[in-house]
């Protein structure tokens, strides 16, 4: 029980000390307006969103604190809902408030359920990252393997909508 009010209270100084950080981060994304173009003949509609959320790594051993994620993802989706694209994401850990990975991945499938795979840098690890998982709207769930043969698994929920419209 001590453990776990510990946590608690090491959760909330971190989230009361960078709250300041967090706010700005959170409202310089929500008034970003998304970059989204199409086609004059209407066969395919692009979209640029930048989006933040947050991250749990299953074989972390740091407890429940997760890691603050920026990210950008770029997608096209063609009439027929086929979306295609990449996503750039850097997760900051909470509990010490420096990098802890970058990773980039590429996208394909439906609006609501998108396969991804990719390559990421873990700074934290000071190892290379190969990752493949789902995307769907306002989540994420991946698993991934380092350098050192180390696998992992994790969940991230974000402030991305479902990829891309139906044009026309």
């Amino acid at each position: 029980m001590h453990a776990m009010t510990y946590l608690s209270e090491k959760n909330l100084v971190v989230t009361m000390r960078y709250s300041k950080y967090f706010t700005s981060a959170l409202f310089a994304v929500l008034m970003m307006p998304g970059y989204e173009g199409a086609r004059a003949d209407g066969i395919y509609h692009d979209e640029t969103r930048a989006y933040i959320g947050l991250q749990w790594i299953l074989a972390d051993t740091d407890g429940a604190m997760p890691n603050f994620v920026l990210g950008l993802r770029q997608s096209r989706t063609r009439t027929d809902n086929r979306v295609t694209g990449g996503d750039l994401s850097l997760a900051f850990s909470l509990d010490t408030f420096k990098p802890d990975a970058i990773r980039i991945s590429y996208l394909e499938g439906k609006c609501n359920f998108i396969g991804q795979y990719g390559l990421g840098y873990s700074m934290k690890k000071q190892a290379s990252l190969f990752f493949v998982g789902l995307v769907g709207p306002y989540s994420k769930v991946f698993a991934e393997i380092d350098s050192g043969k180390n696998p992992a698994a994790g969940l991230e929920l974000n402030t991305q909508d479902c990829a891309g419209k139906v044009v026309g």
